[in-house]
């Protein structure tokens, strides 16, 4: 045909390249935006917070004793003292970083943004499965869910549970949705999961991958099968080889640890309330319930969406909707309804429903509107700028709650061969900071500088022993640093 025969309108000269009136939904340069700040922002805090107390100076100071002092075996608190109540992995993880970066707080926090990173990255392949266009925006919603953000670069265990949950359950539906080799492949990887997770929480890891994968089972009505299909004794075998040696090892050179974590961790501290056999810590007694309390503050943005999605969802017909929506909700819910009866729970208790769900907003926000995609890009543009202008104010609240400052001002107040005496019990975060430095003495006298030390006291013992202002070196929230007369 000669090409002078064919119609104007679609005439190679007058047809229109594939790219050519291609332009990016506006909203999306906005979620970009939100994600990319509230990054920076998040690497910012990481650098910048101390350690505050309970959590993160606990779990940073059982790091730099596996540093300092070589407890790689048995996580310590101190030399003294080893800490049975939660296995190694997320320690070894800061301890690596540490040896890498040395002993600060990026340090100890990095492993957690890395872990929620490979978080985001698989709720992506849950995204893919989901078949939407744009997977990335899983990143966003996360970033700007509070619960997500604040474990993303915090030294606790929670991170790093969090991927290995979701990677397992990633890991069972692939294999579930596949056959031969790779259903084999994706299996065995599922299992490895399974062995990680033993060296991470223990039987609380697994118990947040199972739920979710029975609830899965018995809403298709197939959990025989199902099982069939996910169950291997080579994959067994693998989860064993992984995790056995550590605990056979543990018990060896700490007897009781075994006791200790598998009853008094996992069924006292749930079952009962105000559990009293906690040596590290105080049980969290919560109001029945209060995981919805914890779920609806750290998931805030995307509230109404979870309500309305999840109304949606239930009314519909259990075959209207995709399976994948189905395995998804089921992740999502199952660990909320599981700690409902809980009451010794904490508020990261719900963060492993939190990259499900992230899929489930990723999809409602790629549907929705044109007005409502740009209204939600530009608030949660604005959401970061906010958050980045709190910095100073939340810098001040945790330095509040950490003995950073204290220390600092002792080592500038300091001459050679002056130390450092805690007349109140010291914090793990003095621990932490002091770096072995600090001798607790409960009888240190104010009157008489005898021992050449400085003295940490409660605050309000300065106005109860007349201290002088020219002998108060610093004064924190709850205690001041004095020189002795």
């Amino acid at each position: 045909m000669n090409p002078q025969t064919l119609p104007e309108s679609i005439s190679f000269a007058e047809a229109p390249s594939p790219t050519k009136h291609r332009k990016v939904p506006s909203y999306l340069w906005y979620l970009l935006a939100a994600t990319l700040l509230l990054l920076a922002y998040r690497i910012g805090l990481m650098a910048l917070l101390p350690l505050a107390d309970t959590t993160e100076a606990r779990y940073g100071e059982i790091a730099r004793q596996a540093v300092s002092n070589g407890y790689w075996l048995m996580p310590h608190i101190d030399p003294q003292t080893p800490f049975f109540a939660k296995p190694p992995l997320s320690t070894w993880a800061s301890a690596v970083s540490m040896e890498i970066f040395g002993i600060n707080e990026f340090a100890a926090r990095l492993p957690a943004l890395l872990a929620s990173v490979l978080a985001i990255v698989v709720a992506m392949g849950f995204a893919k499965e989901m078949k939407l266009r744009r997977s990335w925006l899983v990143a966003p919603v996360l970033a700007a869910s509070p619960l997500f953000f604040l474990c993303a670069g915090a030294v606790m265990t929670d991170a790093l549970q969090m991927v290995i949950i979701v990677a397992a359950l990633y890991f069972a539906w692939r294999t579930l949705n596949s056959s031969g080799d790779d259903a084999f492949k994706w299996r065995l990887a599922f299992w490895s999961m399974i062995g990680l997770g033993a060296l991470c929480k223990g039987l609380a890891t697994w118990a947040l991958i199972g739920l979710p994968l029975i609830a899965y089972a018995l809403v298709e009505r197939r959990p025989w099968q199902m099982f069939r299909q996910v169950f291997s004794w080579g994959g067994l075998a693998l989860a064993l080889g992984i995790f056995m040696p550590w605990y056979i090892a543990a018990e060896y050179a700490n007897p009781g640890f075994l006791n200790y974590f598998i009853i008094g961790e996992h069924f006292s501290r749930f079952l009962v309330p105000g559990w009293k056999g906690d040596h590290y810590g105080i049980a969290q007694q919560q109001p029945m319930g209060a995981i919805w309390v914890f779920w609806s503050i750290g998931i805030l943005p995307w509230l109404g969406i979870f309500v309305s999605e999840l109304l949606r969802f239930f009314g519909k017909r259990p075959k209207q909707s995709l399976a994948i929506e189905r395995f998804l909700w089921c992740a999502t819910l199952a660990p909320l309804l599981f700690f409902s009866f809980s009451r010794n729970i904490i508020w990261t208790y719900g963060l492993t429903a939190a990259l499900p769900f992230s899929v489930l907003v990723a999809r409602w926000l790629e549907n929705a509107s044109a007005s409502m995609q740009t209204r939600t890009g530009i608030s949660l543009a604005m959401l970061a700028i906010l958050a980045i202008m709190c910095g100073p104010y939340i810098v001040s609240k945790a330095s509040a709650n950490s003995d950073r400052d204290l220390i600092q001002a002792f080592h500038r107040a300091a001459t050679p061969g002056m130390q450092l005496a805690y007349k109140v019990r010291p914090e793990y975060s003095s621990d932490y900071y002091a770096r072995n430095t600090l001798h607790y003495e409960p009888d240190a006298s104010l009157s008489k500088n005898t021992y050449n030390e400085l003295v940490v006291v409660d605050r309000n013992e300065l106005e109860r022993q007349a201290i002088t202002a020219d002998h108060i070196l610093f004064v924190g929230k709850t205690r001041a640093l004095v020189r002795p007369e």
